[in-house]
C-alpha cells in the first residue's frame, strides 16, 4: 500500500515546525496507515533556516555573530530529523510532479505553510503537484489577519481543487471563505496527542526547584518584565530559552536544547510565559500556570489567540497590569473543550486515511 506524503515545514529549525511535523506523523501511524513527510526543499525555507542563507539576509559582519547559532540549531534539529521521522528521499521543486505515483494522497500542513513570507508562496504547499483526488490539507495556517495585496486571486487559484480545505485558527477559515474556499478548523497537530503521550517522547527537566519557563519567538514587550516580577514574588527561577547572547543576561538561559528537552521544560514548570503558538499548546496540554504575550514587538499573535480563546482561558493573556500574577484557568472546562477539538479532527483524520484506502483500490 502506498503511503500518504505529508508536505510541512519539517525543514524549518524550530521547534514548533519540527514537533507538529512529527505528530501529523504519528496520528497516522497510530490509525494504521503509513505516513511520510515528503523531503521537500523550498527556497523559502532553506533560505530561512539553513545558515547559507544568512549570507543573502544580512551584512557580513552580522552573519559572523549569527553563523555559529545557525549551524548549532542546525546540526540539533537535523539530528531531530533523522531519528524521529520517515522521511523521503529530498526531493527539490522540479521533481515534485513525480512522487503523484508514490502516494495515495497527499496532505499539507499543518504549521503556517500558507504564509506568503515564510513559504514565499509557494503554490508546493497548496499541492498544485497533484492530482485533484490527492489534495487535502490540515490545519493550515496563512499566519496573517488579512491577505497581503496581490495575493488573494493567486490564494485563490492554488487552493481551488484542494479536496477539503483545513486550517488551525478561526480567522482563517473566513480568509478561505473570501476566496471561496469552504474550509474547516482543526487542532495543530501537537495537540493532537495526548500530555501522556508527549511525556513518553519528552526529556524530562533536570531542575529540581520551582521555575519560570520562558519561551519568545517574536521581540517580547511587557514578557520579560513580567516574569522578573513573578520571580520576585515567588521565588522561582527563572530559565529563559533562547539562543541570543547579548540581550537580558540577567536572566538564566538555556542554550540549545533538543525538541525533548524542549517538551521536558515545559511539562516541568511551575510558571510558562511565553509569546509562542507552540510554547502555548504545550503549556495548555499540561495544565501549566500560564501567560501568554498576544502583543508582541513584531506582530499580533492570532494563533494563540484563536487557541486561548477555543480553550475558554481568557485569563491566560498577559495584560501587563496586576492580573498576571493571578492564576486562576478553569482547566476542567479547557480540557472538555478541548477534547472535544480533538475527536472531531481525529474524525477527519481517519477520513483521510480511509480516502487513501480507496484511491488505492
Amino acid at each position: 500500500m502506498k503511503p500518504i506524503g505529508i508536505l510541512t515545514f519539517h525543514r524549518a529549525s524550530n521547534y514548533g515546525a519540527v514537533l507538529q511535523a512529527y505528530a501529523l506523523q504519528k496520528v497516522f501511524d497510530e490509525k494504521g496507515h503509513k505516513a511520510v513527510i515528503v523531503d521537500y526543499r523550498c527556497p523559502a525555507v532553506e533560505e530561512g533556516h539553513r545558515p547559507w542563507g544568512l549570507f543573502k539576509r544580512h551584512r557580513f559582519p552580522v552573519v559572523l555573530l549569527r553563523c555559529l547559532v545557525a549551524i548549532r540549531k542546525d546540526i540539533l534539529f537535523g539530528a531531530f530529523r533523522r531519528n524521529r521521522l520517515a522521511l523521503s528521499v529530498p526531493v527539490p521543486a522540479e521533481d515534485l510532479e513525480k512522487e503523484k505515483d508514490n502516494y495515495s494522497l497527499f496532505v499539507s500542513g499543518s504549521d503556517q505553510v500558507w504564509n506568503d513570507v515564510f513559504s514565499g508562496m509557494d503554490p508546493a504547499y497548496m499541492l498544485t503537484f497533484a492530482d485533484e483526488q490527492q489534495r487535502y490539507s490540515y490545519a493550515c495556517s496563512f499566519g496573517f489577519d488579512s491577505f497581503p495585496e496581490g495575493t488573494k486571486e493567486l490564494y485563490r487559484e492554488w487552493l481551488s481543487g484542494m479536496q477539503c480545505v483545513s486550517v488551525r485558527e478561526n480567522r482563517a477559515a473566513d480568509l478561505a471563505g473570501e476566496i471561496g474556499c469552504e474550509a474547516r478548523v482543526d487542532l495543530d497537530p501537537t495537540l493532537l496527542l495526548s500530555g501522556e503521550k508527549w511525556e513518553e517522547f519528552m526529556t524530562p527537566a533536570a531542575a529540581v526547584k520551582p521555575y519560570i519557563f520562558v519561551y519568545t519567538v517574536n521581540p517580547p514587550v511587557h514578557l520579560l518584565d513580567a516574569a522578573r516580577e513573578l520571580s520576585r514574588r515567588t521565588g522561582a527561577e527563572i530559565l529563559y530559552l533562547n539562543n541570543q547572547y547579548k540581550n537580558d543576561r540577567d536572566l538564566k538561559r538555556l542554550r540549545y536544547r533538543t525538541p525533548e528537552e524542549y517538551v521536558g521544560l515545559i511539562a516541568g514548570a511551575e510558571y510558562v510565559l511565553t509569546n509562542s503558538f507552540h510554547g502555548t499548546a504545550f503549556a495548555v496540554l499540561f495544565k501549566k500556570k500560564l501567560k501568554v504575550e498576544l502583543e508582541t514587538a513584531k506582530k499580533f499573535n492570532v494563533r494563540s489567540r484563536d487557541l486561548l480563546s477555543s480553550c475558554g482561558l481568557w485569563q491566560c493573556v498577559l495584560k501587563n497590569s496586576e492580573e498576571d500574577y493571578v492564576f486562576g484557568a478553569d482547566w476542567a472546562e479547557a480540557d472538555r473543550r478541548l477534547g472535544v477539538m480533538r475527536e472531531r479532527s481525529l474524525k477527519y483524520i481517519d477520513l483521510i486515511a480511509d480516502r487513501a484506502d480507496q484511491i488505492e483500490r
